[in-house]
């Protein structure tokens, strides 16, 4: 299912609980799915074409007169065009604006490097204040619209624009900044951290190394910053080795701060992530496996890891 498919309804039933709610579009109306929240609320709608840098400072100036905006472009396009935007009119100010940044990763990979964004996260988290988000499903997606709209400062919200599942796991399970996922009740001999839209391909990954008498604690991080170093430690620490899996380049990505935070405690880490390359355009399943990011090539690499790891 695509995230639009998704976010369109939950956008708008967020607009009907809070009219402070104004939908800011940089010319991506119909990629991202806004138009339900036009429709219903064509008065806090607003489209600026494709001016990113323009939507931002926009928005900026309806933070300051009270209103909660939202604003929609791809990754790539608020992370690099409206970088400067971003850090002066809004984080600087510390103002409460929603960056709802589509595409990220190989997710939106068929429209190739200059739309999916692999190296966002590293322009976006070195700002100070700012939190960001990445749902792996519909349920997470729902909850970080919440806390967006509740947030007294400046948000990103990294979207995958494909494929984005209704539930992983239970439904009904409250979403936290970082949760535990547990398979049985073995003790487990590995963490491995799933990092936003991944969590499915890790998911899969999981079972299958269950099915080869491997026992892994999945850690699941919805909001990549500020990260919640006391949860993700505390496994780490029950299992002693750590491996963290990112839809997005090694440098400047959530995996990176994890590798800062375990480096601490001297335990085994490693992280699977988008290879420092440039990546041709082509289907997100495609693009997957050939970055070594599907499930099967995640269980392959983790297997080999610990296998390498008890010698």
């Amino acid at each position: 299912m695509s995230v639009g498919e998704l976010y369109g309804p939950l956008l708008t039933a967020l607009g009907g609980r809070d009219e402070r709610i104004v939908v800011v579009d940089a010319g991506l109306g119909s990629s991202m799915q806004t138009g339900q929240f036009r429709a219903a609320y064509p008065q806090r709608y607003v489209n600026l074409g494709i001016a990113e840098a323009n939507a931002v400072g926009f928005a900026s100036g309806l933070a300051r007169r009270g209103l909660r905006p939202f604003v929609h472009s791809f990754s790539n396009f608020l992370a690099r065009r409206a970088h400067d935007q971003i850090a002066i009119s809004v984080v600087v100010a510390g103002l409460p604006v929603t960056l709802v940044a589509g595409s990220c990763g190989v997710f939106d990979g068929r429209n190739g490097p200059s739309h999916f964004a692999g190296d966002d996260l590293a322009a976006i988290c070195a700002m100070p204040g700012i939190t960001v988000f990445e749902p792996a499903d519909a349920v997470d997606l729902e909850t970080t619209l919440e806390w967006a709209r509740a947030s007294a400062g400046p948000n990103y919200l990294r979207l995958r624009r494909h494929g984005m599942p209704q539930t992983i796991g239970d439904s009904l399970q409250a979403r936290e900044a970082v949760r535990v996922i547990h398979f049985n009740s073995a003790p487990p001999i590995v963490t491995v951290v799933a990092i936003g839209a991944i969590l499915d391909e890790v998911v899969t990954a999981c079972r299958i190394l269950l099915d080869e008498g491997i026992v892994p604690e999945l850690v699941h991080v919805l909001r990549a910053k500020p990260l919640d170093e006391a949860a993700i430690l505390a496994s780490a620490r029950r299992t002693g080795r750590i491996v963290a899996i990112e839809n997005h380049v090694a440098h400047g990505g959530c995996a990176a701060g994890i590798a800062a935070l375990v480096a601490r405690e001297g335990l085994r880490f490693a992280a699977l992530t988008l290879p420092d390359d440039i990546l041709p355009a082509g289907d997100a399943r495609w693009l997957l496996a050939r970055c070594g990011l599907d499930a099967t090539s995640i269980a392959v690499r983790l297997s080999s890891l610990l296998s390498s790891w008890s010698h």
